[in-house]
Order: C-alpha cells, then structure tokens, then sequence
C-alpha cells in the first residue's frame, strides 16, 4: 500500500520496517459527502476529479490525533469532518518531526496574536493547521504567565504608589 497524498513516500513496507513509527493507513472507501469536506480532500489528494488509485488509503502522518476516534473495538478510524493536510509543521519553528498538536487545545491563538502581533486567520488558511510542537507550546505558555505576571506586578504597585507617594518593603 502506497498513501495516495502527493509527494508522500509511506508505503506499507517502509512503515512496518521504520522501529515504533506508528504510522496507519486508512482506506478511503469512499470521500465525505458534504461538498466542503469532499473538495477540501480533493485538493489535499491532488485531484480535482473522482479518480483515486484503488485502493485508495491515505497514512495517519497527515492527519492530527484530534482527527481519529476509536471505535468500541478499539480500532483507530479517522473522523468524519476529518481534512488530511500536506503540510504538518509547528508553525513557530518550522519543526516537522516533532510530535504535533492544535494550538486550539491549550488555548494559545490570543497568547500568539499578543506575542506576534499576528492574525492567525490569516496566516491559516488553506492545508495549514494552527499546530505547535511541544517546545513552542510550552514556550507561549510560559509567555502567557510572565506577561500575566508583570501585569499583576505593575497593577500591584500602581495601587501602591496611588496610596502612598513611596514604596517600602
């Protein structure tokens, strides 16, 4: 099984051979009805028509673990609002080899658009997801509490000073 994703060189062979990727190939029996979901797959498989290699499967690489459920069974199968995307990169540091996640899931695009002064809207949109590595993830985490801090510690003496025209410990 090759994954039919343009440019993606997984195949069942080398996969099982690589020790520990963990990398699924999931067959695409057939692609999501809704017209957005159905176009949006299109464009990621590079095929603007309805002719896909038989069988058609695509490997886990390009998808989040936010995009697989498991059923009772306890199989790893791909939601159904699921896109797969050819690009999976931090998008801080560029990083593809580490393990990703949504910025969504720590609640982090207001602390980037602080940070970066940038839209996020803008700057996903597309095939781009909002996903950090770990390292990035952690680091707006911890720009998010320092700010949060030198906000309280500015607050905190403001209120000082107002009361009094000194300062002492």
């Amino acid at each position: 099984m090759q994954c039919c994703v343009p440019f993606c060189v997984n195949t069942s062979d080398n996969a099982s051979t690589s020790a520990g990727t963990g990398i699924t190939f999931h067959e695409l029996s057939r692609l999501p009805r809704e017209e957005s979901l159905h176009a949006a797959w299109l464009r990621t498989l590079g095929t603007q028509d309805h002719h896909l290699p038989d069988p058609a499967v695509v490997c886990s690489q390009h998808f989040l673990d936010e995009d697989f459920s498991e059923t009772k069974s306890c199989v790893r199968q791909i939601r159904s609002n699921a896109i797969p995307t050819t690009v999976q990169m931090c998008m801080i540091c560029l990083d593809t080899d580490s393990k990703l996640s949504l910025m969504s899931e720590h609640k982090l695009e207001e602390t980037y658009e602080q940070l970066t002064g940038l839209s996020l809207f803008q700057l996903c949109r597309g095939n781009l997801k909002q996903t950090l590595c770990v390292l990035c993830a952690q680091r707006l985490i911890n720009f998010s509490r320092f700010r949060d801090l030198c906000l309280r510690a500015h607050s905190l003496m403001t209120d000082l000073l107002a009361q009094d025209e000194s300062v002492s410990i």
